[in-house]
């Protein structure tokens, strides 16, 4: 479905603020671009908004000139559905024949790219249309790119090595995908990317790689963010085989402001983790 709405949640105490204040988060996906507005000196966000989004940011920037300002950075955080994770330590050679062993690559429209998780010993490649990555580098000066799932884990990780618990599955839910990552003992065991049509092939896939991993769905966490709300048919539909559901928690230590108490958490208040592949 292609997104023709827009959601804006603004603090607009601090709107005479200079951009440069501020740091950007800009996640971009098939249909839609989402933004929050970290005030860096406040240790405060400020907005949250969610726009359409056509492929083109020069578009968007057209559209919504407040986006390409000149913020202190832009982390551009991009929610890519064609990933994989790699040991650091394993010697590949080439990256893209390393990629391809598993999967595939348009090298006409897409580009790979790679990043290097902090929390543990891994890097993600990845792939994004080259038409945004082009368009990053020539619109926006100080920025930063990465596959929204680097920022999932790096919180995820932090969050399950304090945790008493030992099993933990997350769930992102967005468009037409649902990206599962299971965590045993602290440690990341898997971290995949399906295509779902719907809350059935969202239940499937998570109880999927529950079975396969031997996850407890009565005693462990099930963790979601993106296009799911508390009492909806998706959320409803889980809560026949898990006991414990919640939504993902914001970035520990980042202050969301209290004027921001209508927008919808699981949409937003992940994105906020981004803040952690902050320069």
């Amino acid at each position: 479905m292609t997104k023709t709405d827009t959601e804006e949640y603004f603090d607009l105490s601090y709107s005479r603020e200079p951009a440069s204040y501020y740091y950007l988060v800009l996640c971009l996906s098939k249909n839609e671009a989402q933004a929050v507005w970290y005030h860096s000196t406040k240790n405060l966000i400020t907005g949250f908004a969610s726009y359409p989004f056509t492929g083109s940011i020069k578009a968007l920037f057209d559209d919504y000139k407040f986006l390409s300002s000149d913020f202190k950075e832009v982390l551009v955080s991009y929610n890519a559905s064609n990933y994989l994770l790699s040991p650091r330590s394993m010697a590949f050679g080439d990256q893209t024949e390393a990629f391809q062993l598993t999967n595939e690559l348009n090298d006409e429209f897409d580009t790979l790219k790679r990043f290097q998780l902090v929390n543990t010993k891994t890097d993600i490649s990845y792939t994004i249309p080259q038409s945004i990555d082009n368009e990053v580098h020539q619109l926006i000066h100080h920025h930063q790119i990465f596959p929204l799932v680097a920022a999932h884990i790096e919180h995820e990780l932090n969050v399950v090595k304090k945790a008493q618990q030992k099993q933990f599955l997350f769930a992102h839910i967005s468009e037409e995908q649902i990206d599962i990552r299971v965590y045993l003992e602290g440690k990341l065991h898997m971290a995949n990317s399906f295509f779902q049509s719907g809350k059935e092939d969202i239940a499937y896939f998570i109880l999927f790689a529950a079975e396969v991993l031997g996850v407890d769905v009565e005693n462990s966490r099930l963790i979601a963010s993106g296009n799911i709300e508390i009492g909806d048919k998706t959320w409803n539909l889980l809560t026949k085989y898990w006991k414990q559901i919640e939504y993902k928690d914001p970035l520990n230590g980042v202050e969301i402001s209290p004027s921001l108490t209508d927008y919808p958490k699981a949409t937003f208040d992940h994105l906020t983790q981004a803040l952690l592949c902050a320069s």
